[in-house]
């Protein structure tokens, strides 16, 4: 028998790692090597959970005694047939809290394919949970985030009665702790996809209140997509999206492979930084965001998508922060080389290039002068005097 200060034990570990937001794959693997000290002989456990992040649908861990913890990733929609039809699944779309499954047992249906599986591995007991926050969401089963956890072993008599009823208020305590870990990492995701990473990071941070801006230095991109007003009117709505997030995909890769970040998107058009810092010269910076537009005109002339895409590129000092309401904030640049890069880039099809860059962004850029043209200086609308402006063509 377990005594009731070991089971005190990890709950009070439970609720320290989570204080302490402790890694997933430290978590489940503390949490079955203290089981296993408890002789539960635990040879596999998983844990699967939605994720609120716009470029996978869930994640599971999977910890073996003899291999660790290993993580995987699953995008939206790409359930396998395997998981539509395995048990974790009908537990969630169900809402069936426990299920058990002896592998030795003759009498086991073939209701499972997991089951016959995991008997061949050599496992001889199978129990699962599922603990649902009430926290509804769409895009998974039972569309209720919460955390499916299995835990099998290979003891020739597999769990004991007692065994079982420990396990059960173990696992809503391990339960809990990673739903403190997936609140936070929901909350990165969700703010990184909306204001960028490097915002969603500083929001986070404490960065909340209205008027709370910093003055930094940046490489400002603004693009925007030609004739898409006219297209739009055209055009049914899902050819429209397919069109604009095409295009935005093209910009967006291009941006972040360069270490820009996308600050916003305004209709058909994209303003992102390269942010100006001490750790490396502002030569570099220069030169990737002269990169990044390059590099997204080429991914846009592959796509095939039918409208052309315009880009200035600036450098300035702006200021970095929070703008709004009271209760309604945005996490953006303001400043007059804003306004510059704004006015810059609907030049584009005046002076019938792609590309336009500031003088004062090409001076910082020399290694990509021999791709830069002279326009002369040009009046920006809506602003007195005139900038310097050059135009940017791929290498030969």
């Amino acid at each position: 028998m377990v005594s009731s200060d070991a089971v005190i034990g990890i709950h009070t570990w439970l609720a320290e790692a989570a204080l302490a937001g402790m890694p997933l794959k430290e978590l489940v693997g503390g949490f079955c090597e203290r089981l296993n000290a408890l002789g539960f002989n635990l040879a596999r456990a998983v844990i699967a959970t939605a994720a609120l992040d716009p470029s996978i649908r869930a994640q599971s861990l999977t910890w073996e005694r003899d291999e660790g913890a290993y993580l995987a990733s699953f995008p939206h929609g790409e359930a396998s047939l395997a998981w539509r039809q395995g048990p974790l699944a009908q537990m969630a779309r169900n809402r069936i809290g426990m299920m058990r499954q002896r592998l030795t047992d003759p009498a086991m249906t073939g209701e499972f394919a997991l089951f016959a599986e995991l008997k061949e591995m050599g496992l001889t007991d199978w129990v699962a949970y599922a603990h649902l926050f009430q926290w509804n969401v769409q895009h998974i089963e039972g569309g209720e985030m919460g955390v499916l956890s299995s835990w099998a072993t290979m003891h020739r008599q597999g769990f004991s009665d007692h065994q079982v009823d420990l396990l059960r208020p173990l696992v809503r305590s391990l339960a809990a702790a990673i739903k403190s870990l997936m609140v936070v990492e929901s909350a990165c995701n969700v703010l990184s996809a909306y204001v960028g990473k490097d915002a969603g990071l500083r929001v986070l941070r404490g960065a909340i209140t209205r008027g709370s801006v910093e003055e930094v230095r940046a490489v400002l991109m603004f693009a925007d997509l030609r004739g898409f007003t006219r297209y739009s009117a055209e055009q049914p709505i899902d050819a429209t999206l397919t069109t604009l997030n095409s295009s935005f995909d093209c910009v967006g890769d291009a941006i972040e492979a360069h270490n820009g970040q996308i600050l916003k998107f305004m209709g058909d058009g994209v303003l992102a930084t390269f942010m100006l810092d001490q750790d490396q010269p502002d030569a570099v910076t220069a030169g990737r965001a002269i990169d990044a537009a390059l590099d997204a005109q080429a991914r846009l002339a592959v796509s095939n998508l039918p409208l052309a895409l315009d880009i200035a590129l600036h450098v300035g000092t702006v200021h970095y922060g929070n703008i709004g309401t009271s209760r309604r904030l945005d996490f953006t640049v303001i400043g007059q080389a804003v306004n510059e890069v704004a006015r810059l880039e609907s030049l584009c099809s005046t002076l019938g290039e792609s590309i336009l860059v500031s003088g004062e962004l090409a001076r910082l850029a020399a290694k990509n002068a021999v791709h830069l043209k002279s326009l002369g200086p040009q009046s920006l609308r809506g602003l007195t005097g005139k900038m310097e402006v050059f135009g940017l063509t791929p290498s030969p």
